[in-house]
């Protein structure tokens, strides 16, 4: 009896401590998510394995709209070794675009820059490197220095800093509706810390600071972004600024798991992370048309014109892909594709 009763609780804590890896760190192309504020202020000081975070009195206050692009010529230049803009806009009578430049290649995910209202970050002397994805709870990267130059509404400098990285909890989170649903389900947290600091020499060293702190919240079954908070605080004496400012987003449920909640139990896709190939199964003895391998820039990687069940991705770089298929008979199916 005794030895069964361990046998069950092994197994017990085995179920209570699994959680699903970071497959990306991106959002999926054109997410939606409903702006929302909270009072009281959500908490989320708890972390860990099992946690639970209820974020109950949540209320809209707008919508922003999540979209990926290639770098144009001048944004390559601007800001080195960036593969991707992600562009976050919001849905208001008067739009707003923040930027966030990317670099996606074998050597994980990194900052190159950021644009955000009046300041705009250029982290082209050290980028600021966020990890190589997929990412499990307990990945930590600290205190990793980051350089660069800024902007600020017309005053240009340069900053120092460090930014810290990790993968600091995992369970369950629930959401109010906010006009289009509730959400409960299981999730992995990623957090963000940054702290600047802004000169404009030779003479003006240390006239002002930036500090940081976001967390984003990824659903374990599909791996979207459900969840994401910021604060960001901005202090110089120097150049007469005292700003903080928190932005929280939830994703919108009618485009959640979008991508999951059109796939066709018919498909199966495996291994997925995968190294060299993928196999394509059918359940229904289905014929292929046609499969097509898109990035998170929504740039074509890969494309089959033909029936088969293996594919090569050997040449792809590591990174967060989505597979479209077609089948003979006319249905599709997208999933994504985790290549490491």
């Amino acid at each position: 009896m005794k030895t069964k009763l361990l046998l069950l609780f092994t197994l017990c804590c085995s179920i209570c401590f699994s959680q699903t890896p970071i497959a990306s760190f991106n959002s999926a192309p054109m997410t939606n998510f409903t702006v929302v504020t909270s009072t009281p202020a959500i908490d989320q000081s708890t972390d860990g394995a099992n946690a639970t975070w209820a974020f109950s009195n949540l209320t809209a206050a707008g919508t922003n709209v999540d979209t990926y692009a290639a770098p144009t010529a001048a944004e390559t230049t601007t800001y080195p070794g960036t593969t991707e803009v992600l562009s976050t806009t919001s849905q208001g009578m008067t739009p707003t675009v923040n930027n966030t430049f990317l670099k996606e290649d074998t050597n994980g995910t990194t900052i190159t820059g950021i644009s955000q209202g009046d300041i705009i970050l250029n982290y082209a002397t050290t980028n600021a490197f966020i990890g190589l994805f997929p990412l499990s709870f307990g990945y930590s990267s600290l205190n990793q220095s980051v350089a660069g130059t800024f902007s600020y509404q017309g005053t240009n400098g340069t900053f120092t800093g460090t930014i810290s990285i990790s993968v600091d909890a995992y369970g369950s989170l629930s959401l109010n509706n906010t006009g289009t649903g509730t959400y409960n389900g299981n999730v992995t947290r990623l957090k963000l810390e940054q702290s600047l600091s802004f000169s404009i020499p030779p003479i003006f060293n240390n006239i002002g600071t930036l500090t940081q702190t976001s967390y984003f919240y990824y659903d374990n079954t599909s791996n979207d972004l459900v969840f994401r908070y910021s604060n960001v605080n901005l202090v110089s004496g120097f150049l007469g600024i005292n700003e903080n400012t928190e932005v929280l987003e939830r994703n919108t449920p009618n485009t959640l798991s979008t991508v999951t909640n059109t796939l066709d139990n018919d498909f199966q896709l495996f291994p997925n992370p995968a190294e060299d190939y993928i196999s394509i199964l059918t359940n229904n003895n289905e014929t292929l048309k046609h499969i097509k391998i898109v990035n998170v820039a929504g740039q074509e990687v890969l494309k089959v014109n033909k029936n088969t069940t293996s594919l090569s991705i050997a040449d792809l770089p590591n990174g967060f892909y989505f597979i479209s298929i077609e089948t003979e008979s006319g249905k599709t199916s997208t999933k994504k594709l985790v290549k490491k």
